[in-house]
């Protein structure tokens, strides 16, 4: 499963904006409602292990509805650079609030790209954790931290392997990832607040995803998941250049 959905993102990314949701939230917002779709809040920071020019953006949070049965939908969430990047002790977070109804998600992963002249690779980190959302509710998740590095002979890669020569060229075919989720509620929700004044007087439910599970992820990538992903996979993906 996680081949193909690697050559999806792969195809989407060259092929401009489609059903893609922004933030609930946005830098400066004084007012939000959870009356219509409640409110799930995580941060996620992506970086890489070596020096290489070809740093990796986060651009879309990847999202399965569990609600549908057989006919899972697909949700996209773009991640803005400009709106949604914060500096936390010199790193470079995202601030992610993703507008949901009440139900059970599954969070497939992130994808983005890592580009300077001449090259642009496009990359899909598999974090594969399911989540449940409560009706008229703000809840965080967690943190979501990706780490690309050299990649051992038999796992998946950071990315897909076309168009090969840009793939192989950003590191995408020879890296895979390491990905660390966990509770920083204290600090993420603190630069929630920060940024987003709305969520001051709001009381934000704790609901941590589990941590980061390498064997699932592998699992997809060797395609064993029971579950395809959703036939319009491939309407998904834009990017916001570094």
């Amino acid at each position: 499963m996680m081949r193909r959905i690697l050559v999806l993102v792969a195809i989407a990314m060259c092929s401009g904006c489609v059903n893609i949701q922004t933030m609930a939230l946005q830098k400066g917002q004084g007012a939000l409602s959870t009356s219509t779709k409640s409110i799930a809040l995580m941060t996620i920071e992506v970086s890489r292990a070596d020096d290489s020019r070809y740093q990796p953006f986060p651009a879309i949070v990847w999202v399965t509805d569990l609600t549908w049965g057989a006919k899972e939908p697909s949700l996209r969430f773009q991640l803005n650079k400009k709106t949604a990047a914060v500096e936390s002790n010199g790193r470079q977070l995202y601030l992610a609030s993703l507008a949901l109804s009440p139900g059970r998600y599954h969070l497939e992963g992130i994808s983005g790209i890592a580009a300077a002249f001449p090259f642009v690779g496009n990359f899909f980190i598999p974090v594969v954790a399911d989540f449940e959302v409560e009706e008229d509710s703000v809840s965080y998740f967690g943190h979501v931290a990706a780490i690309m590095r050299e990649r051992r002979e038999g796992e998946f890669r950071a990315g897909a392997v076309i168009p090969l020569v840009d793939q192989a060229a950003t590191g995408m075919i020879s890296h895979s990832w390491d990905v660390v989720i966990d509770d920083r509620s204290a600090s993420d929700l603190a630069l929630f607040k920060e940024h987003v004044p709305a969520l001051v007087s709001v009381n934000v439910k704790l609901e941590p995803l589990p941590p980061w599970d390498r064997a699932a992820a592998q699992q997809r990538w060797d395609g064993n998941a029971e579950k395809d992903p959703p036939d319009n996979a491939t309407d998904s993906a834009t990017t916001n250049s570094p």
